[in-house]
């Protein structure tokens, strides 16, 4: 018996330091609104239950194991689905699987299927912060390569990079990042992002991919920004470059995109935006888009907030996806306005 009891205690000695070494988190967001629009792409007007109006409906596993000396191990599952239907995309991990080691002093690697470093750069001084509807999210995912045929097959919409190896390391206010997605005749991708934080904000980014199967260069992008907070107002300017070619190599699209944008907290648990975006097309005069944004998001709590934005969009006559900020673009030569309000909730 008294053996039995020491066994006993020994195994929860050893649960217990598993325990205190290992941890896993579920995590995600449920983010639906009701959006509706004057003029919608198909015609008339349209109103709809739109799923991921500041989010995207996410849900995925996050865990580490303490290692000691100030090393890990750091796992990632994560996927996305339709909160509106249920639906979820049929790559049960399309956001993130990957693995990685991650040392207080030198930083992180990461294996798999990840963030571009880049799109998490630019995130710092997108003027509404690449909210999932409404910012310059779509400036960089429509403009990395993912509308042209040939798409390099280890790109997704620019914002997530399949067979990738990172390292990141934070020193002090600056953040650096650095991802190259073996080609495995996908085609390769290379992305670099940079940060400064502090009063001032700052952030560096780039990305290109190659033509599958070959080193010839498809798509590149980068994007420059700052920003500036004092008290409650913080604002910000940001400019974007995408570049894209065809199957040929021949040039076809060279989008500029100028974002700007305030941010106001009228309280501890409201804060008003209002943000403008300006994109052209250098190589098609006739695809321009100006974009107008006011929004507001209330916190009900810590995971819960309420949120409205209205939106005007004046997409000229040649108006493409290239120069949108609207999730899906709005009609070309036509002036739309749309209005989103919803809710977001966040567990973990």
């Amino acid at each position: 018996m008294k053996k039995r009891l020491i066994a006993v205690a020994a195994l929860a000695l050893v649960s217990g330091m598993a325990a205190a070494q290992s941890a896993v988190t579920v995590y995600g967001n449920i983010d639906l609104g009701v959006l509706t629009q004057n003029h919608a792409p198909a015609g008339g007007s349209l109103t709809s239950l739109a799923n991921g109006g500041i989010a995207p409906s996410i849900w995925g596993f996050r865990g580490s194991e303490d290692l000691g000396n100030g090393m890990k191990t750091i796992f990632n599952l994560e996927g996305h689905f339709a909160a509106d239907t249920g639906v979820s995309d049929p790559r049960l991990f399309r956001r993130q699987s990957n693995i990685g080691l991650s040392s207080a002093n030198f930083g992180t690697v990461t294996l798999g299927n990840q963030y571009s470093p880049a799109i998490l750069a630019f995130a710092a001084t997108d003027p509404r912060g690449l909210r999932e509807n409404f910012s310059a999210l779509y400036s960089w995912a429509y403009n990395s390569g993912a509308l042209t045929a040939g798409n390099n097959g280890n790109n997704d919409a620019g914002v997530f990079l399949q067979n990738a190896i990172s390292y990141s390391n934070t020193l002090g206010p600056v953040g650096i990042a650095a991802a190259y997605s073996i080609s495995e005749g996908n085609g390769a991708v290379y992305s670099l992002g940079a940060t400064y934080s502090g009063p001032i904000s700052l952030s560096a980014a780039y990305q290109s991919t190659n033509k599958p199967g070959t080193s010839d260069r498809l798509s590149t992008i980068y994007t420059v920004g700052g920003g500036y907070t004092m008290g409650a107002f913080t604002g910000k300017l940001n400019y974007l470059r995408g570049a894209n070619k065809n199957a040929a190599l021949v040039e076809i699209s060279k989008v500029g995109v100028v974002g700007l944008g305030v941010d106001l907290k009228t309280a501890y648990n409201n804060t008003v935006m209002a943000a403008a975006y300006f994109g052209k097309d250098k190589d098609n005069s006739a695809d321009k888009t100006t974009t107008l944004i006011l929004s507001d998001e209330y916190a009900l709590s810590k995971r819960t907030t309420l949120y409205g934005a209205l939106t005007f969009a004046n997409a000229k006559t040649g108006a493409t996806l290239l120069t949108t900020v609207v999730a899906g673009g709005t009609t070309a030569n036509t002036n739309t306005s749309l209005l989103n309000v919803g809710i977001k909730h966040s567990f973990y």
